[in-house]
């Protein structure tokens, strides 16, 4: 009996310490599957971080690419219309010294030789003599007054203000158009490649109204602001409507639109039909960056 009990003690106790083992052993393996699981979920995470990041920034650097791009080729197309300009501006300082120095010249020489004769003639013929010689001196101011205009070394030289009122002068002397420049404020100078191409823009203004609008009157008012300079043209010719198709593609329109945009100026023009056109810009009087 008592060997009966100490075997069933026995095999109790082992029963026991497999119940145990059993247990610790379930504990570790839910234990480590528990770390296993955690860690899975981490390395995922971690992965799908990783590949969020990468995405981004291979996005980033992709648009970084096309804005790089962009602004090369608005870089190289400014630099493009800066040349071209500057091509424009050498062409018409090319003119300027030909008439200057040949039909000015030519000019001059037929003036002396017409106040020679004009002491040689007879009375009957000095007083016409003397009329074609005025016409002549006329004539070479007008030209030389182009000259100055066309000339953007001139330009510069004399400022933008100087070179406006010497070119609503010469549309007063040939009595194509009542002209008239104001100018509000202090004025300042502007880089010098600012003033050549606003000059250009009023003078292309000046021109058009000339030429199409029928206009009696233009007015051109200058304002200078603290870093700002605002030019307003007015005519009070026939206008025409903005919106047509053939105005927008008009070349005039375009080389004012295309000369403002070089020098980073606000351009804008209206005009309504039998109520004239304005013009008006505003450009700051900073250096043009590229």
């Amino acid at each position: 009996m008592y060997n009966f009990v100490k075997i069933f003690s026995y095999n109790l106790i082992q029963q026991q310490n497999i119940n145990e083992t059993t247990k610790i052993a379930t504990n570790v393996v839910e234990n480590t599957t528990e770390l296993v699981i955690i860690g899975t979920t981490i390395i995922v995470l971690l992965l799908a971080i990783t590949l969020i990041f990468l995405f981004l920034f291979i996005q980033k650097k992709k648009q970084k690419h096309l804005l790089d791009k962009k602004e090369s080729k608005q870089k190289y197309a400014k630099e493009l219309a800066l040349s071209q300009n500057e091509i424009r501006e050498k062409a018409l300082e090319n003119i300027s010294w030909e008439i200057h120095d040949n039909v000015g010249q030519l000019l001059s020489v037929s003036k002396l030789q017409l106040n020679r004769l004009e002491t040689k003639v007879s009375k009957e013929n000095k007083a016409a003599l003397h009329e074609v010689t005025t016409l002549v001196s006329k004539s070479l101011q007008d030209l030389r007054a182009l000259s100055k205009s066309l000339n953007p070394v001139s330009i510069q030289k004399t400022g933008l203000i100087a070179a406006l009122q010497l070119d609503v002068d010469r549309y007063n002397r040939l009595n194509f158009i009542k002209a008239n420049l104001k100018v509000i404020n202090e004025p300042f100078r502007l880089p010098k490649e600012k003033e050549t191409i606003l000059f250009r823009i009023v003078q292309e203004f000046i021109h058009n109204s000339v030429k199409h609008s029928k206009a009696s009157e233009l007015h051109v008012t200058l304002s200078f602001q603290d870093n700002d300079i605002e030019i307003i043209v007015k005519d009070n010719g026939i206008g025409f409507e903005i919106e047509n198709e053939s105005t927008k593609r008009g070349i005039g329109l375009l080389n004012m639109k295309g000369r403002a945009e070089l020098i980073k100026a606000e351009f804008k023009l209206t005009s309504k039909s039998n109520k004239g056109t304005t013009g008006y810009i505003k450009c700051s009087k900073d250096k043009i960056e590229l």
